[in-house]
């Protein structure tokens, strides 16, 4: 499978929340030799904000976001170890925080990633 075919269903797993789907991909990424930074950045992220253009535009409400950030919750939990290893000893590494205001409320997610995730 072609990468961008990859990023491609990265994408629509996370717009269609589809978790275990979201994961099992995420997983053949990394084992198609694609780098957790190209996995988010190409795949997680454009269908993250796919989800937030539908919801400013109230196509979908919170209960899909929240099983969307379900889904890529599943993914960066199979990419965590994989950035942890491009840290470098000794460095202080940054975070990547994703933010979105429903209903009024703030609500935040902090995923620890690799220093060039800024």
């Amino acid at each position: 499978m072609a990468n961008q075919e990859i990023f491609d269903k990265l994408t629509n797993a996370i717009v269609t929340q589809d978790i275990a789907g979201c994961a099992k991909l995420t997983q053949e990424a990394l084992d198609a030799g694609i780098s957790p930074l190209d996995i988010i950045t190409k795949g997680l992220s454009p269908g993250m904000k796919i989800i937030g253009d539908k919801f400013e535009a109230a196509e979908i409400f919170l209960p899909q976001i929240m099983m969307s950030g379900k889904a890529m919750s599943s993914a960066m939990e199979i990419l965590t170890p994989e950035l942890e290893k491009t840290r470098v000893e000794g460095e202080e590494g940054t975070g990547l925080a994703i933010t979105f205001v429903a209903e009024g409320r703030n609500r935040r997610k902090r995923c620890r990633s690799c220093k060039s995730c800024t």
